[in-house]
């Protein structure tokens, strides 16, 4: 009888590589499993936020609802038919309803985190001016435009001022997010 035939080592062998792509297939379904309703490859999705996403507070990241929506070639968004998910926030500041933030996938947990506000309005509610190289500092209360009314988030954050002026409390702000760190500055303050 002619043909090939495999040693009992080469079946060993085998036996051996099958079991190790088991493993590797069954990794890899793990690493890329994602709700039916997600592509295992999607990584970043734009998101209308529903539900207020609250600030991260005490090593906890805040969190908030939104509904995912689509991009397409021409730059044009459309609100998808998914279920509504579930956003988290690693900044200090809240994420307003209706506002429109980008999420990434944190691929070791599996949630969504919103990318970080790096400006916002806020109301002071006292801020020291700079002395020498010693910032100013205080606290301010974060608000959101809703229409075209300022509206308070409930939420307040120290927030450093380096110019050498005061700013009373009650005064309207901007801040800014310092791009090395989590500290916020005050941008800018309403005149008059």
């Amino acid at each position: 009888m002619s043909g090939n035939l495999i040693s009992d080592r080469g079946v060993a062998q085998l036996r051996a590589d099958h079991q190790k792509l088991q493993q590797l297939m069954h990794r890899h379904q793990l690493m890329n499993s994602a709700p039916a309703y997600q592509s295992p490859r999607e990584d970043q999705i734009l998101v209308k936020v529903t539900t207020m996403i609250t600030p991260k507070a005490s090593g906890q990241l805040g969190e908030g609802i939104g509904t995912v929506y689509d991009i397409d070639s021409t730059g044009a968004i459309t609100e998808t038919s998914r279920d509504d998910i579930e956003i988290y926030n690693i900044s200090t500041v809240p994420i307003p309803v209706d506002a429109f933030v980008m999420c990434r996938r944190n691929f070791k947990s599996g949630i969504w985190l919103a990318d970080e506000p790096q400006t916002a309005i806020a109301k002071s509610n006292g801020i020291s001016g700079r002395s020498g190289t010693t910032a100013g500092s205080g606290t301010a209360s974060i608000y959101y435009l809703d229409g075209s009314t300022l509206t308070d988030t409930s939420h307040d954050l120290t927030v450093y001022n380096i110019a050498d002026a005061t700013i009373a409390s009650g005064a309207w702000i901007t801040i800014k997010r310092n791009a090395n760190g989590s500290y916020w500055y005050v941008d800018m303050e309403a005149c008059g």
